[in-house]
This record gives C-alpha cells, structure tokens and sequence, in this order.
C-alpha cells in the first residue's frame, strides 16, 4: 500500500516545529548555544539544535519506511543510508559541543560515503540520451567525491542565515520536481525533507525563535540531497542514472560551489588551512557592499536560480519555463540596483534616504568593512565558513 502523501507531508511539517521547539530548549539547557567571539560575526547565543531537529524527524520516516520494507529502495539499503546519516549527525553534534580536527571530520564522511556507495547509493552508469558512460574503477572515488562535495558545500555556505538552509530548499524542490515528472517514488520523499527544511527556515530567520543548523545540520542536510539526487536521478529501468537530474540537484548548489572552489583556492594562497574560517565568503562581500542581508539572500539565490533554470530548460521545459526565468532574474536585477543605489550614495550621486547611512562619509564599500557593515555582517550571519 502507498504512502498516502497528502496526510504525511502536513504531519510532517507539524511534528518538525514541535520537535524543533523541545530541541531548541534542550539545546539551552544543556548549552549547545553558539556564543559569538571576535571571529563570530553574530552578537548573542544561539542555540545549535536545527540539525539534530531536522535528523529526528527524517530519521523517523526512514525506520517507518524500513519497517514497511523499504518500497523502492529495499531494507539493506534504507539501513544503510540511515546510519550513514546517523554516523554524520553524529560527529557534527559532537563538533558543536567540542571541535574535531578537520582530518577526523573527513574520514566519518569517507565512511559515511563508502557505506552508501556499498549499499548501491552510488554513481555508476551515467546516461546520456542513446549514449550510457560506465564509470567503472571510478564509481567509488567519483561517489566518495560526491557526498563528501555536497557535505561540505553546504556546511561552507553555513555562514549567514537562510543560506545553507535556502540552498538546500531550492535543491530538494529541485529533486521533488524531477521525481514527479518522472514518476519517480523519491519526488515525494525529497518534498517531506524540504517541507523539514523549511521549518528549519522559519526558525533560523525568526528573531526570538532563532537556531542554527550547527555542523550536524549542514553536514546531514548536504548528504541528505546527496543521496535524494542520485536515488531521484534513477533510469526506470534502475540500471544508471540520468545526467539531467544529475546535473539539476548540481545547479542548485552551483553557487555555493563556486564560493568553496573560490575559498579554497583563497585559503591555499595564503598557506591557511581550506577549514579555517574567514569572512571572505560571496556572501561577506555583499554584505561589505552594502547591499544588506535581505537583497545578498535574493542575489545568491537567484543567480543560482538562473544557473538551474538554464540546466532544467532543455530537458524539463514547461509552462513554467518564464516564472522559472522570471522570478531569480527579478531577484539580481533587485538586488543590482540596489548596489548601483549604494553606489551613487557614496559618490553623493543621489541623497540618503532618512535612516540610509551616508556613505560617502563613511565608507561602507571598504574592503576590510566598518562598524556599520558589521552590525549588518552580524546580523544577518550564523558561525561563517
């Protein structure tokens, strides 16, 4: 008997806000709290209970799922991805209360990758159209590489709120959208983990509710799409994957790859560890710009929405195709102008508005920053990558 959808997704999203309210008060009793320092760029504690509120919910599903054997996947491979997620929460929590070395950190996601890739969550047979690519030898580095990638892309991008958690967002609806079209059993299952998402989201970008996804939210929630876009991208058949849907669950985090392969290539420049934080990210220097914490949230998602329109048109055009294109292009062409707005302030072009700083007087466009750019730095930002 089928899941009947309609009556999961609203209990879904019902038991993610209570669970997200009783691990946020844990989290403050116990002191998973976030406290700000002089390389934090946010000025009170948060508490870090996103993560473990969205596994607990997720993780419920699987053992509902297994329990009914594991239609579409089968129970070994159910088992399998639940405890690669268990495995990764896991190590995040334990990050969050006490840092781990970056090298530890990286072989519980080997292992967490090699686990999936053995319980056949992997890359293997890539087809394109007529013509099918077997990796081969390569299928476990390149699957290795795969996890590990969107991990720590979305942990990267845990920098500033709504980010991360947006990202994520638009590539489940990504994924959920590919599956309805293809019919596949997993579109459903990545809109309950996007509808657990954003919860998250209403949480994060609240005032007095606000969380964090700490490590064990970003490293889980990057293996989460991950596994839903290589489960998604299935052939009917069952033998390979389809490089469209490959290629679309890629585009929604296209931004936030661009931002790691910058960051790395930065931090190598100046001999600094690729794991050290600093406040470099596309994001820091938007808000360095000016250009305020809203418009920089619009700006990064919707360049990445017009990469993913661009990747979706040619094989999953539709009636959608202009409010696909519509609605990111309106998103950075606001927030341009907004920063051509910014602009002619400092050169005195046009007078502030009332309340809209000067400036010209003082410059928020600096590299470096000032007072004023970060208390906009600080409020808009989480831990930063």
């Amino acid at each position: 008997m089928p899941f009947p959808w309609y009556v999961i997704i609203p209990l879904v999203a019902i038991v993610s806000w209570i669970i997200q309210e009783v691990c946020r008060g844990v989290a403050i009793s116990i002191g998973l709290v976030d406290h700000p320092n002089s390389r934090k760029i946010h000025s009170k504690p948060i508490p870090l209970s996103g993560g473990i509120g969205m596994f607990l919910p997720v993780s419920i599903f699987l053992i509902v799922w297994i329990a009914r054997g594991g239609e579409g996947m089968g129970v070994l491979a159910g088992l399998g991805v639940l405890s690669a997620l268990g495995m990764i929460t896991l190590t995040g929590f334990i990050d969050d209360f006490r840092p781990v070395s970056p090298s530890k950190r990286l072989l519980v996601q080997a292992m967490a990758s090699f686990l999936l890739w053995n319980v056949g969550v992997r890359l293997d047979l890539i087809h394109f159209g007529g013509f099918a690519l077997d990796l081969g030898l390569f299928s476990l580095p390149l699957t290795m590489l795969w996890f590990m990638g969107f991990m720590n892309t979305s942990n990267f991008m845990d920098g500033m709120d709504g980010l991360s958690g947006g990202m994520s967002l638009m590539a489940l609806g990504s994924i959920s959208v590919v599956g309805f079209i293809t019919g596949s059993l997993y579109g459903p299952v990545a809109l309950i983990l996007a509808v657990v998402t954003a919860i998250y989201l209403i949480f994060n970008l609240s005032t007095n509710r606000k969380i964090f996804l700490g490590d064990s939210g970003s490293l889980t929630l990057g293996l989460s799409v991950g596994v839903l876009g290589i489960l998604v991208s299935r052939v009917p058949s069952g033998v390979g994957l389809d490089w469209h849907a490959i290629a679309l669950v890629l585009a929604a985090y296209s931004v936030g790859v661009m931002d790691v392969l910058v960051a790395i290539i930065r931090r190598a420049r100046r001999g600094a560890s690729v794991f050290k934080a600093d406040k470099h990210h596309f994001h820091h220097r938007l808000l360095r710009a000016g250009l305020g914490e809203g418009w920089t949230l619009a700006a990064l998602h919707g360049m990445a929405g017009l990469v993913l329109f661009a990747v979706s048109l040619p094989g999953y055009g539709s009636g959608w195709a202009i409010v696909q294109f519509l609605v990111p292009s309106s998103m950075v062409l606001g927030a341009g102008l907004r920063l051509l707005r910014v602009a002619m302030v400092k050169g005195s072009v046009v007078v502030p508005l009332e309340g809209e700083p000067a400036t010209h007087a003082n410059p928020r466009l600096s590299v470096t920053g000032n007072d004023d750019t970060e208390k906009h730095i600080k409020k808009a930002a989480g831990k930063g990558r």
